[in-house]
Formats: structure tokens, C-alpha cells, sequence
């Protein structure tokens, strides 16, 4: 029963969307009718700027720091704790706290991977750079580095059942941003 909770708190967590908070509290707008709509980071920090950027990636990344951290405290297992993390993901993607229209999930991602294993962090970073550089878009450049996740834990010999939830969390990433993949293409 403890693990039921634990993943209806892991859903419940995701959709505390903070770039809608933040813009209410902050800048007293509602973000969504505000930039691209969306209630991230970005969008939070084009409007009201770097502070509230900074609020919101903190917020959104701490929703799956707080959640593994969580789990491990209750001695569930590593599968337990990523069901958690894809729960987060899906809860801020699809709130029910926003009908069901939330944010991109890229920070709550980062935010999984960063207790995870930070190391595989520096890789994302280092290819979210290198993309960059390469594309000068900070979306193509963030979606090709998340994507390249899985690969990162297969390559560091990490055990399948991880990279397989990574890979679906990646999948769920990857529709939220739809749009702007067929804007790329």
C-alpha cells in the first residue's frame, strides 16, 4: 500500500508546477497566456527574467530530487524510485493542477539524473554544449543531449531496466515537444 502513495505522491509532486506560481506570485500574470505559453523555465524567464527563471528551474528540478530522495528514504528499490521519476514527469507534463496542460518536463528530468547519477549529468551537459555550439538552438541542442541519456547509462554498463525507464521517459520528453520538433523539420 506504502508504494501506491508513493507513486500517487510522486504524480502529485510533478504537477506543482512552478513557472505557474511563480508567475502568478512574481510577475502576477498567468504565463500561460504569456511568450510560448508554456509554464517552464524558459517561457518564466523570457517574461520576468533571470530571477524567475532561476526560481522555476529550482522548483521544477527539485520535484524529482524530492521524490527519489523520498523513495531511497522509504527503502524502495531502484524500480520503485524510477516509476516515482516517471511519475513526476508525467504529472508535469500532463498536471491535473493545470487540466492536464503543463510544461515540457527537460528541468524535472535533469533534476532525476542529477541524484540518479550526477555523473551522466556532466555528459549531458557536455553534449548539450557541444550541440549547441554546433546548432545554435537551445531546444534542438536540449532535446538531442536528453535524448542521447540512454545511451550514456547503456555505455557506463548501468542495469537495462534503468535505461529502459530513461528511454521512456526520453519518449514522454519527446512528445511534450512535438511542436517544436516539426518546426525543426
Amino acid at each position: 500500500m506504502m508504494i501506491i502513495y508513493y507513486f500517487l505522491f510522486s504524480y502529485l509532486i510533478g504537477c506543482v508546477m512552478f513557472g505557474f506560481i511563480v508567475g502568478k506570485v512574481i510577475g502576477r500574470i498567468d504565463i500561460r497566456s504569456e511568450g510560448s505559453g508554456n509554464v517552464g523555465a524558459r517561457n518564466i524567464g523570457r517574461t520576468l527574467g533571470k530571477g524567475a527563471f532561476l526560481l522555476t528551474l529550482v522548483g521544477d528540478v527539485s520535484k524529482t530530487v524530492i521524490v527519489i530522495l523520498v523513495g531511497n528514504y522509504l527503502g524502495f528499490s531502484i524500480l520503485i524510485q524510477l516509476v516515482g521519476f516517471l511519475l513526476v514527469i508525467i504529472g508535469h507534463i500532463w498536471p491535473i493542477t493545470l487540466s492536464f496542460s503543463g510544461g515540457k518536463g527537460i528541468a524535472s528530468f535533469l533534476g532525476g539524473i542529477l541524484i540518479i547519477e550526477p555523473v551522466i549529468l556532466l555528459y549531458i551537459l557536455g553534449a548539450f554544449l557541444i550541440c549547441y555550439f554546433l546548432f545554435k538552438s537551445f531546444t534542438n541542442a536540449g532535446l538531442i543531449s536528453i535524448t542521447c541519456s540512454p545511451l550514456f547509462f547503456w555505455v557506463s554498463d548501468y542495469n537495462m531496466t534503468l535505461v529502459f525507464v530513461i528511454v521512456l521517459i526520453n519518449i514522454i520528453i519527446l512528445y511534450a515537444h512535438r511542436q517544436n520538433i516539426k518546426e525543426v523539420v
